[in-house]
C-alpha cells in the first residue's frame, strides 16, 4: 500500500484531503468590519457602532445583540475593554451594536432611566429607533433582538423589559439590579427571557438591596412569574465561587437565569460575554425557538455538542463513517439537512470552518428543532 492510499483509509487522512481540497477552494473573505451609524431622536443625533461579522450577507436576516456600555463610557470603549463581542458573531452569525449615551445637562455620558431622576433623555426611543433601523439597513431579524447592558447600562435593560418587552426577546443585565421605582412601575409588554449576573460585594447593586433597588431574589421570582417559568430554580456549581440558578421555560416558554459571583465585585466577568450568548439566543420574540414541545433542540454542524463550530466537529463526522463513532445527535450532524449522514456532511462543515461557504441550514445560528421531516433523531444534545 502506497503511503498515498495509507492516508486515504483513515479518517484524519481523508480530513486531510478534504481541508486540502477546501483550501484550495478558498475565495477572499470579506473582511470583518465595524459601521458608524447615527440616528436622529427628538432633534438629536444620537450614534452606535454595528459589528458586522466575516462574510456578512444581510440575507442571511442575523439577530442582533445590543450591549451598553457603564455610566461615563462609550459604545467604543466598551467593545474594546470590557465587552468585546467580536469573536462570538463570526462563529455564531449576529450582528452586534454597540450605543452611546447621550451626553446628560452634568456633562456625563449616562444612560437615562424612568424614574424620579428622569432627564428627559429618552433612551427607550433611541432602542426602539435602533432596532427600526437595524432590520431596514441591515435586513436583521426583528424577531431576534437582544440586549445587555452593564451598570447604568444594566439598570438600562430593566426599562427595556419593563416596556420593550414586544420588541426584544431576551436580555441580560450585568452588575445591575431594579430601581424600587422601576419594580413598582413596571409593567411588561409581555414575557421576555432574563439572564441577570451580579457579585455578592457588588458597591452599585448589593445583592440583598437597598433604599434605592430591590433584593435580588424578588426580582428574579418577580421576572420567572411574568415568564411563566419554573418556581423553583436549579442551582449549578460552577467553581471559582460562581453558581448558576435556571427558572426553566414552562407555560410561558421563557426563561431566568442568574450568576451569582461569591464576593465578586462591580465588574463585567470573563465568562459573560459566551454566557449572553448562549443563554439570549436560545429566544426569539415567541419563546424558545422550536417551541416547548420537549423535543431536544440543536445547532446543526456542531456534531459533539460543545456548543462551538470548530475541526473537531468534521472530524468527528469521519470517525462516525469510517471508525465505528458513534452519535449523540443525528440531526446536528447532518449538516447539509438531507436526511442522512454521510462524507457530505464533513464537506459542508469543512466549507463554512475555512471556505466563507456561508451558514448551515437552520437551525444554525441559535437552537431549535428539525424543521425538515426525516427519520433521524436527536438523543441528547449540550451545546444549548
Amino acid at each position: 500500500m502506497t503511503s498515498f492510499e495509507s492516508i486515504r483509509t483513515t479518517p484524519f487522512g481523508l480530513l486531510f484531503l478534504l481541508l486540502c481540497s477546501v483550501l484550495f477552494l478558498t475565495s477572499t473573505l470579506h473582511a470583518q468590519q465595524i459601521v458608524n451609524e447615527t440616528i436622529v431622536i427628538n432633534g438629536a443625533t444620537r450614534t452606535y457602532l454595528v459589528y458586522t461579522p466575516v462574510n456578512f450577507d444581510p440575507a442571511e436576516n442575523l439577530p442582533v445583540l445590543f450591549a451598553h456600555h457603564g455610566g461615563g463610557g462609550t459604545g467604543a470603549s466598551f467593545l474594546q475593554f470590557e465587552a468585546d463581542f467580536r469573536s462570538l458573531p463570526d462563529s455564531e452569525r449576529f450582528l452586534a451594536v454597540y450605543p452611546d449615551a447621550a451626553i446628560d445637562a452634568d456633562g456625563c455620558r449616562c444612560w437615562n432611566t424612568e424614574g424620579p431622576y428622569d432627564n428627559g433623555i429618552d433612551d427607550v426611543e433611541f432602542a426602539d429607533a435602533m432596532i427600526d433601523a437595524m432590520v431596514s439597513n441591515y435586513s436583521a431579524d426583528a424577531n431576534r433582538m437582544y440586549a445587555c447592558g452593564f451598570s447604568l447600562g444594566g439598570s438600562l435593560m430593566w426599562d427595556y423589559g419593563c416596556y420593550l418587552g414586544d420588541r426584544f426577546a431576551a436580555f441580560a443585565v450585568v452588575a445591575a439590579n431594579m430601581w424600587e421605582w422601576t419594580y413598582s412601575a413596571c409593567s411588561p409588554a409581555g414575557p421576555t427571557s432574563l439572564l441577570h449576573i451580579l457579585g455578592t460585594d457588588d458597591f452599585y447593586a448589593p445583592y440583598d438591596g437597598n433604599t434605592y433597588s430591590i433584593a435580588t431574589s424578588l426580582q428574579n421570582d418577580y421576572w420567572a412569574n411574568i415568564n411563566g417559568a419554573s418556581n423553583v430554580p436549579t442551582e449549578t456549581i460552577l467553581g471559582g465561587g460562581i453558581s448558576r440558578f435556571d427558572w426553566a421555560p414552562e407555560s410561558g416558554c421563557h426563561a431566568v437565569q442568574h450568576f451569582r459571583t461569591q464576593n465578586g465585585g462591580h465588574v463585567w466577568p470573563s465568562f459573560a460575554n459566551q454566557s449572553i450568548w448562549e443563554f439570549v439566543s436560545q429566544f426569539d420574540l415567541n419563546g424558545v425557538i422550536g417551541g416547548c414541545s420537549g423535543e431536544t433542540l440543536f445547532r446543526r454542524g456542531d456534531v459533539n455538542g460543545d456548543g462551538e463550530f470548530n475541526i473537531s466537529d468534521p472530524v468527528n463526522i469521519l470517525i462516525y463513517l469510517f471508525d465505528n463513532g458513534t452519535l449523540s445527535c443525528e440531526n446536528a450532524t447532518d449538516s447539509n439537512d438531507d436526511g442522512s449522514i454521510n462524507l457530505a456532511d464533513a464537506i459542508q462543515v469543512l466549507g463554512y470552518l475555512f471556505n466563507g461557504s456561508g451558514p448551515l441550514p437552520a437551525p444554525f445560528s441559535t437552537c431549535g428543532d428539525d424543521p425538515t421531516p426525516d427519520t433521524l433523531e436527536c438523543a441528547s444534545y449540550d451545546g444549548c
